[in-house]
């Protein structure tokens, strides 16, 4: 079972397998971006999901991610129809559909999350007058081994020119 991390910087968060990576997306499109529809969310909803967040887009994305985080704070993790299937299963989901709001079920995303965005900024900031050294940028990617090294020396410009799925999802 693939599994997939937000990655930045030197740091590399695992989240669990596509599927629930899937679902975290998903839930963005429907509760937040319904919540706030006059609010862009592009940078959560395609940049992070699909390409990768420069470093003058860092702080915007971590406040639309605390943003993202208090609207499903006051969602019931209930309002997911969680497959029956799936749920206790640990080859299938990492998620906890017995947690109290979707804040709680998706806790582990929005730190790590932040974890990455601290990482990518400290990385650029000690490294950036290195010779060779660009910036290491956040981005949803595949954590196992040969997709990870595949994702991780994909250059930019395919992340750029990307149209439908991302990478983690092929």
């Amino acid at each position: 079972m693939r599994k997939i991390a937000f990655d930045g910087g030197s740091s590399l968060c695992e989240l669990g397998p596509v599927s629930d990576v899937v679902l975290f997306f998903e839930c963005l499109k429907i509760y937040v971006e319904q919540a706030q529809p006059e609010q862009d969310w592009s940078l959560l909803t395609d940049r992070l999901y699909r390409r990768y967040l420069r470093l003058g887009e860092l702080d915007a994305a971590s406040a639309l991610m605390d943003q993202a985080r208090q609207i499903f704070a006051g969602l019931p993790a209930s309002s997911v129809e969680w497959e029956p299937r799936m749920v206790g299963n640990a080859e299938r989901t990492w998620l906890d559909p017995h947690q109290q709001t979707l804040a709680d079920v998706f806790s582990k995303y929005f730190e790590r999350f932040a974890h990455c965005v601290e990482s990518a900024r400290l990385n650029y900031e000690s490294f950036k007058s290195y010779p060779g050294y660009s910036y290491e940028p956040v981005r949803t990617i595949i954590s196992d081994l040969p997709g990870f090294t595949r994702d991780k020396n994909k250059p930019l410009a395919a992340y750029d020119a990307l149209e439908g799925k991302p990478f983690w999802l092929q």
